[in-house]
C-alpha cells in the first residue's frame, strides 16, 4: 500500500495537545491573514493557463516550509515533489513556492524534473494530480529535453506538461522557441504549438560543421526518434562549412519533417530533412544563390547533401550567367557528387539548348554548368537560335557540355531523328536526317554545330521553301551520313552519304515540265551555299543511276533512266531546285523508247537540254539508231540536235515510215551527214552536210535529207544524187543513176520526183531535162517515168531531144514529144517529128506523123526507187 510521507519544518501541525489549543488562539487569528493573503497570491494574474480551475478551496490547513512529499508505488518511486513553503486547503490542494517536481520512470530509475517559482498543485483519483507552475518553469525531461516559460500545466495522469505562452527548449545542441507548447514526458513529445523557431548547431563528420534554424507555424519533436515534424509556412537555414566554403540551403514548403542524428559530441544534429507541399530550395554561398529547388515533395539528406525530390521537381544551378536546370516527376539530385538522376517526364536545359525523356542522368561540372545529360527513353533534344530550332528525337541520347555552357557533342541512339527548322526565314530550308541505330552531332562554341554522323541507313531530307515554280525537296539515303556545318554552325555545308546513297529531287509543284528525280550510287558528297541550308551540288561515285519519272502524264513523256561511272547534280541558289546533271563515264539515258549512250551527260533542267560528249554519243529508239559526235537532246522540246559524223541506221524501210524510195522492206536504212535535227513528236529528221542515205547498194546523196515518218515523206535538197538498183530500174543488167538540185518522195503517190538539172543515166544511155517523175507500183517498183523540159536522151549512136518524155518500164519504152522533137542517129541521120517512140532494147525509134503539137503543160509526178 501506497504511503505519504511529509516533513513539517516551523509550522502549526495538524494534531495539538488540547492546553494549547487556547494559547494558539492568537496564532490562529494570525493564519486566518495568512490565508487570505495567500487566496489573494492564488488569484495573482502570473497563473496565465486557460485550464486554470476556478472553484479551489480557500480553507487552509496548513502551511509548510521546506515541505517535500514522495510518493511511491510499494518500494518503487512514482514522484518527489519538494518545496520552499507549501500551503494545503481543505479540498487537499496546495500552493507551492519555488517548488522541484521529479517524475520517475515505471521503473523508478530514470526521472523528469519541473521547477518554477510557484506551483498549484491539485490532487486526483488513483494518486494523479495536475500542477499549474509559474515563474520561471523549467521541464527537463530524463533524456535531456529543457522546457522553459513563464506558465506550464503538469498533469500526471497523462504525464504532460502544458504552456500556453512563450517557450524555449533546447535539447543536445538543439535549441527553439514557440508560442506554446505541450510536452509528452511519457512518450518523449513536444509539440510547439505555434511560431515555431529550432536550430541546431553541431559538427558532423561529413557535412563539417552544421548550423541550421527553422520557423514554422506548428512543430512536433519526438525525441525517442530523433524527430520533428513541422506545418505550416516551414522556413528553414542549414548552413554546413565545406573546408573554406560556407554553404546554406534555404527551405521552404507547407509542412516538413526533420531527422535528426548524433555528431561527434554526441550533439543533436539535422541528419535529413523532409518537405512537403510548395517546396522551394535555395543554396547559398557568398551570398549569392548558385542553386534553386521546387518540387512538391522533397527529401534533403544533409550528411550526403543528397536531394530526393518528387513531384513537379526543379533543380536550377547557377554560375556565371549561365543557367542550368533539370525537371522532372522525381530527382535525385545528388549535390556532392554534382549528379542527379530525373524520372518520369524529365528535362533539362542549359543556355539555348534542352534534353528531355523518361529518365535522365546528368552530371555537373565543379563549377555548377551542366555537364552531361544522358536521357534513356523517348528522348528528345532541342537547341533554338534566332533563325532556326534543332530538334532531335531518339530512344537514348547522351549530351554533353563545355564548361562555358554550349554542347559540345550529342549522341542519339536508336531510332535518331534530327530535325533543324527555320524559324521565320523564306531562304532557310528545313532539314531531317534519321537513322534507325545513332546519330552524333559534334558543336563549337555556344552549342553551333560543327557536323553531324549517322549509323545505319539514314535519311536526310531537305524541305525548301515553296516560293518558286520550280522549287524541289531533296532526299539523300545512305547506310551513313556525315554533315559539316559553315562556321556560322548554323547553316549545312557539306554532307557526305555512304553505302548505298541515293539521292531524290522532288519538285513541290505538280507541272507537266517538272520530273521527281532519284539518283543511286555508292556514295554522294553534296556541298551547300552559304546560307539557308540549300544545297549547290551533290558528286555521286562510281556506277550511278538516275530515275526521273513526270510528276505530270503526257504523251511523248515517260520514265527517264540516267546511268553513268560519276553523276554531279547542281542546284539553283534561288529555287534550290535541279539546274544541271552531270554524268560521266559510260554513261546511258532511256525514256519510253528512246535511248542514249555517251561518256558524258550534261543535262540542264532549265532547258531539258540533255547534252551528250565523248565516245560516239548514240541515240537511239525501237525504229532507229543515232551516232554523231556531239547530241544535244532537247527533252522538253522532243527534239534532238546533232553534230560530228552524224550516223543513223533504220532498222528496216517499215522504220522509216516507208518514207525512202527503198524496197528491201526487210533491210536496214542508212544515213549519214556532217549534222542533224530530230523532232521527236512530229516523227521528222533532217540530215544536213553531205547527206547521204542508202540501202544496200541504192543511194541518195546530197546536201540536205529531210525524212517525214508520219507523213511518209523524204526531201533531199542540193547536190543530189541517187543509184537505183537494177529491179528499180526495171532492168536485170544495169542500175539507174539520177542527179538533180532537188528530189522528193511521197509514199501515198509513191512518186520519186526529181527538180532542177535532173540527170538520169543507165549504162550508156542518158536522160536530161528540167524535172523528172518516177512512178512506182504497190510493189514500189518502177512503172514509168517523165521527164519534163529541155529533155535530152542520149546513147552511144543517138541522141533525142524534146519538151516531154514518158519512159515505160515494163516495155522499156520511150516516148518523146517537142515542138518538134528531134532524133540524131549518126548511122541513120537526123529525124524530128512532134512524137518519138524509142524502143531502148531494140534501139528501134519510130516517128509520129500525126503533126499533133506536142501536149503542153508540165506533168506532176512522185518517183520510186526499185531495187529489185
Amino acid at each position: 500500500m501506497a504511503r505519504e510521507q511529509a516533513t513539517k519544518k516551523g509550522a502549526v501541525g495538524t494534531r495539538l495537545p488540547a492546553v494549547l489549543r487556547y494559547v494558539s488562539l492568537g496564532s490562529l487569528v494570525v493564519l486566518i491573514v495568512v490565508v487570505i493573503f495567500a487566496l489573494l497570491g492564488r488569484r495573482d494574474p502570473e497563473f496565465r493557463m486557460t485550464g486554470f480551475p476556478t472553484s479551489l478551496s480557500e480553507e487552509v490547513v496548513a502551511v509548510v516550509d521546506g515541505y517535500e512529499r514522495k510518493e511511491t508505488d510499494g518500494e518503487t518511486i512514482k514522484y518527489y515533489i519538494k518545496a520552499d513553503r507549501a500551503t494545503t486547503f481543505s479540498d487537499n490542494h496546495q500552493e507551492l513556492e519555488n517548488v522541484f517536481l521529479q517524475v520517475f520512470a515505471d521503473d523508478g530509475q530514470m526521472s523528469d524534473t519541473i521547477t518554477a517559482a510557484k506551483s498549484v498543485y491539485v490532487p486526483e483519483e488513483q494518486k494523479n494530480f495536475t500542477a499549474y507552475f509559474a515563474g520561471d518553469v523549467v521541464v527537463q525531461s530524463r533524456d535531456g529535453l529543457i522546457v522553459k516559460s513563464e506558465q506550464i500545466t503538469y498533469k500526471r495522469a497523462a504525464n504532460l506538461a502544458e504552456a500556453e505562452e512563450v517557450i524555449t527548449f533546447e535539447r543536445a545542441g538543439i535549441k527553439g522557441s514557440s508560442f506554446g507548447a505541450q510536452v509528452n514526458i511519457a512518450e518523449r513529445k513536444i509539440e510547439l504549438l505555434r511560431d515555431v523557431v529550432i536550430e541546431t548547431d553541431g559538427t558532423n563528420s561529413e557535412a563539417g560543421a552544421t548550423i541550421s534554424k527553422t520557423t514554422a507555424d506548428y512543430a512536433s519533436y519526438d525525441q525517442a526518434n530523433e524527430t520533428i515534424e513541422l506545418k505550416g509556412s516551414v522556413n528553414g537555414s542549414f548552413t554546413s562549412a565545406k573546408g573554406s566554403v560556407t554553404e546554406t540551403a534555404v527551405v521552404k514548403s507547407s509542412t516538413a519533417a526533420i531527422f535528426l542524428t548524433a555528431d561527434d559530441s554526441n550533439k543533436r544534429d539535422v541528419a535529413k530533412l523532409e518537405l512537403n507541399e510548395n517546396v522551394s530550395i535555395d543554396v547559398v554561398q557568398a551570398g549569392a544563390t548558385n542553386t534553386k529547388i521546387t518540387s512538391g515533395f522533397a527529401v534533403y539528406d544533409r550528411v550526403r547533401d543528397l536531394y530526393n525530390l518528387r513531384q513537379n521537381a526543379v533543380v536550377e544551378r547557377f554560375s556565371n550567367g549561365v543557367t542550368s536546370t533539370v525537371a522532372g516527376d522525381t530527382i535525385v539530385y545528388d549535390q556532392l557528387g554534382s549528379k542527379a538522376t530525373v524520372t518520369g517526364n524529365a528535362r533539362s536545359s542549359q543556355g539555348t539548348s534542352s534534353v528531355s525523356g523518361n529518365l535522365i542522368n546528368a552530371v555537373f561540372y565543379p563549377e555548377r554548368t551542366l555537364k552531361s545529360a544522358n536521357v534513356i527513353g523517348s528522348a528528345v533534344m532541342d537547341q533554338a537560335s534566332d533563325d532556326r530550332i534543332t530538334k532531335v528525337t531518339a530512344n537514348e541520347l547522351l549530351a554533353l557540355f563545355s564548361k562555358t555552357s554550349g554542347l559540345e557533342n550529342a549522341k542519339a541512339i536508336g531510332s535518331p531523328v534530327a530535325v533543324v527548322t527555320p524559324a521565320e526565314s523564306k531562304e532557310f530550308s528545313k532539314v531531317t536526317m534519321s537513322a534507325p541505330n545513332t546519330l552524333e552531332m559534334v558543336f563549337k562554341g555556344e552549342g553551333l554545330i560543327e557536323r553531324m554522323q549517322t549509323d545505319g541507313r539514314t535519311i536526310v531530307r531537305i524541305d525548301v521553301p515553296n516560293n518558286a515554280e520550280d522549287a524541289a525537296n531533296k532526299i539523300v539515303i545512305a547506310d551513313s551520313v556525315r554533315t559539316f556545318f559553315h562556321a556560322d554552325g548554323k547553316n549545312l555545308a557539306k554532307a557526305e552519304a555512304v553505302g548505298r546513297a541515293e539521292l531524290h529531287i522532288k519538285p513541290i509543284r505538280q507541272t507537266a515540265e517538272n520530273y521527281r528525280s532519284v539518283t543511286s550510287a555508292p556514295r554522294f558528297d553534296c556541298d551547300f551555299f552559304a546560307t539557308g541550308n540549300n544545297a549547290k551540288s551533290c558528286v555521286a561515285g562510281t556506277k550511278t543511276k538516275t530515275i526521273r519519272t513526270p510528276l505530270v502524264a503526257s504523251d511523248g513523256r515517260g520514265v527517264q533512266t540516267l546511268s553513268s561511272d560519276r553523276v554531279i547534280a547542281s542546284f539553283r541558289e534561288g529555287s534550290n531546285a535541279l539546274d544541271t546533271l552531270n554524268a560521266s563515264g559510260d554513261a546511258k539515258f532511256t525514256e519510253l523508247d528512246r535511248n542514249a549512250t555517251s561518256d558524258s551527260f550534261m543535262f540542264t533542267s532549265s532547258s531539258g537540254v540533255l547534252n551528250l560528249r565523248g565516245g560516239e554519243p548514240t541515240v537511239w529508239n525501237d525504229q532507229a539508231r543515232t551516232r554523231a559526235s556531239e547530241i544535244d537532246w532537247l527533252t522538253k522540246e522532243q527534239r534532238s540536235s546533232l553534230r560530228g559524223r552524224v550516223s543513223s541506221t533504220y532498222y528496216n524501210q517499215a522504220a522509216t515510215g516507208n518514207a525512202t524510195p527503198f524496197t528491201k522492206t526487210n533491210k536496214p536504212v542508212f544515213i549519214t551527214s556532217d549534222s542533224a535535227e530530230f523532232n521527236h513528236a512530229m516523227q521528222t529528221a533532217v540530215y544536213t552536210g553531205n547527206a547521204r542515205g542508202w540501202q544496200e547498194e541504192n543511194y541518195i546523196r546530197t546536201d540536205q535529207l529531210t525524212i517525214k515518218q508520219k507523213e511518209g515523206q523524204l526531201n533531199a535538197d542540193g547536190s543530189v544524187q541517187s543509184l537505183l538498183s537494177q529491179a528499180a530500174a526495171g532492168s536485170k543488167s544495169d542500175p539507174v543513176n539520177a542527179s538533180s538540185e532537188r528530189m522528193s518522195y511521197n509514199r501515198e503517190t509513191r512518186i520519186v520526183r526529181y527538180e532542177n538539172s535532173v540527170d538520169i543515166r543507165r549504162g550508156s544511155d542518158r536522160l536530161t531535162g528540167k524535172v523528172a517523175n518516177v512512178f512506182l507500183d504497190e510493189n514500189n517498183e518502177v512503172s514509168r517515168s517523165e521527164i519534163e523540159g529541155d529533155v535530152v536522151i542520149t546513147q552511144p549512136d543517138k541522141k533525142a531531144t524534146g519538151e516531154f518524155a514518158r519512159y515505160e518500164a515494163a516495155e522499156e519504152v520511150v516516148y518523146l514529144r517537142g515542138s518538134p522533137a528531134t532524133i540524131d542517129d549518126s548511122v541513120n541521120g537526123s529525124s524530128k517529128a512532134s512524137e518519138f517512140t524509142v524502143y531502148m532494147k531494140t534501139k528501134r525509134v519510130l516517128a509520129n506523123s500525126s503533126g499533133k503539137p506536142a501536149a503542153a503543160g508540165r506533168i506532176r509526178s512522185v518517183y520510186k526507187v526499185n531495187n529489185k
